[in-house]
């Protein structure tokens, strides 16, 4: 990174930040210095350091920070709420928002997602519901609301199109999200019940497309992890699920991008390795 100097870890702390993350941080400090790196608390960003550290990189001003860091020659270490495991671990991103360019450059012991215990199973139906999976406020602001509506509702009308037996049903991502005015119906389920026999699985970037995922279950995003591995549109041939190696691979590789504060120490030593 052009002028960097010590100390190597920047771990900048926006206001405000949740207690989680700043608990996280703490451990990311800890960990840093326990590998020899120099950390440095700021609340204004500096820039002189190789690394830097954040959460939440979907806000406007911290995803500008992050590429400026980027553009100067610098990593940047993008965290945000897991895939799975939400409660105790935070996911991982390098110089993006998401992780997809990262996730599938090689193969990645599965020990870690297999400790996860995290349930994998096949609830697709290939004739059931089309699911799409709408953005939060955040991510809506981030893309440009307008953009990901016309998308939203395009990708409905031509399902609606294609299968003219399925419901398309679009499941907000929380209670007081937007629902546009061409969805019905609409659901509020908990995720796994709204998958459970669907067809195929819409969304910009949502982390519901992970889950389809392991669920089995045929997913298309335009953004997020599982672009790794999920196109980005509709193509000739009807949804088919990934290929079991494909799947057990990509979960495999992305239990390896969401860290406890318990690992902040193994972390640094995997990311230092991952980035080079």
């Amino acid at each position: 990174m052009r002028g960097a100097t010590r100390p190597a870890v920047e771990i900048l702390q926006f206001s405000p930040e949740s207690i989680r993350a700043n608990e996280l941080f703490d451990a990311l400090a800890r960990g840093a210095r326990a590998r020899g790196l120099a950390v440095q608390r700021t609340r204004t960003y500096q820039g002189r350091t190789p690394w830097l550290v954040f959460w939440g990189p979907g806000a406007p001003a911290r995803a500008e920070t992050m590429r400026r860091h980027v553009a100067s020659g610098g990593h940047a270490v993008a965290l945000d709420l897991a895939y799975w495991d939400r409660a105790v671990k935070a996911r991982v991103s390098f110089n993006a928002a998401h992780p997809q360019a990262w996730v599938m450059r090689r193969d990645l012991p599965a020990a870690r997602f297999l400790a996860d215990k995290v349930p994998i199973a096949n609830l697709w139906n290939p004739t059931g519901p089309v699911v799409i999976a709408g953005l939060g406020d955040k991510a809506r602001v981030q893309y440009g609301a307008a953009t990901v509506d016309r998308w939203e509702e395009f990708m409905a009308r031509s399902c609606a199109l294609r299968w003219p037996g399925r419901p398309v049903v679009y499941r907000r991502k929380k209670h007081g999200s937007p629902v546009p005015p061409w969805a019905s119906p609409t659901s509020l389920q908990p995720i796994e019940d709204v998958l459970k026999g669907a067809s195929l699985v819409i969304t910009w970037h949502s982390n519901v497309a992970v889950d389809a995922i392991r669920l089995g279950i045929p997913a298309i995003c335009r953004d997020g992890a599982a672009a790794a591995v999920c196109p980005s549109e509709l193509g000739p041939d009807d949804p088919q699920p990934l290929p079991t190696d494909v799947r057990d691979r990509f979960l495999a590789n992305l239990a390896w991008f969401q860290w406890a504060p318990t690992e902040a120490s193994a972390f640094w030593g995997w990311a230092q390795e991952t980035v080079q």
